[in-house]
């Protein structure tokens, strides 16, 4: 159910079909679809309406961490895409600021490893196994900030990152510009500029936001 409302195929306000529908639907017993409606309530993704059944909440706007929580995990292929945007945006928020960081944080050896990762992408045959070294690069320079919390919240997300990076590949496999726009970051990052740095990073994860609209057919 959380990634049928992540995906958008369950809409904020839609309500949902009657527990008895739902458990022929899922093989269940219709006392466990009423505990995992209960536990849905408790999450903030649904809200129970006495004598009229449940409706999917304004997780958006009222959402709990536990909400979060399960959207750090969520498996859908693709979010609906105002929430991919949501989630565009904060990557760009935390992820330039890291790259500014990091570009007077950093020491050569780490940058060298950072280099090390972009040449991966360079070589790569295939485009979905860029994925790792691809993600990889974005933590890596998260930590290298020396902001444990941006690093954490990285982490947290890296599984949803992983997934999303993928359908980029798959729907826009331009491995060649993703790698020059990310030595283009890396040489700002020698040349420990921070404004630059932050510049080619929002421009990594633009490019990634790009390519991820042909699959929303936008």
């Amino acid at each position: 159910m959380q990634q049928k409302i992540f995906s958008g195929e369950l809409q904020i306000g839609q309500q949902l079909p009657p527990e008895r529908e739902l458990a022929v639907l899922y093989g269940v017993s219709r006392s466990l679809i009423n505990t995992g409606i209960l536990e849905l309530e408790k999450q903030g993704f649904v809200r129970i309406i006495p004598r009229q059944g449940s409706i999917v909440a304004d997780y958006k706007r009222n959402g709990t961490l536990d909400v979060l929580v399960a959207l750090t995990g969520c498996e859908a292929k693709l979010v609906d895409y105002p929430l991919f945007c949501n989630m565009v945006d904060m990557r760009v928020l935390v992820e330039c600021e890291c790259a500014r960081l990091a570009s007077v944080q950093a020491t050569l050896e780490e940058l060298d490893m950072l280099g090390a990762l972009v040449h991966c992408m360079r070589v790569c045959a295939n485009p979905l196994d860029a994925a790792e070294p691809l993600v990889t690069f974005h933590y890596r320079v998260t930590q290298i900030s020396g902001n444990a919390v941006y690093a954490m919240t990285f982490k947290s997300f890296e599984p949803m990152v992983k997934n999303l990076v993928r359908q980029h590949l798959t729907a826009a496999p331009d491995l060649p510009k993703t790698a020059k726009l990310h030595g283009d970051l890396l040489a700002a990052m020698y040349a420990r500029d921070m404004e630059r740095s932050a510049q080619c990073m929002r421009v990594c994860l633009l490019q990634g936001m790009s390519a991820m609209k042909k699959l929303y057919k936008l």
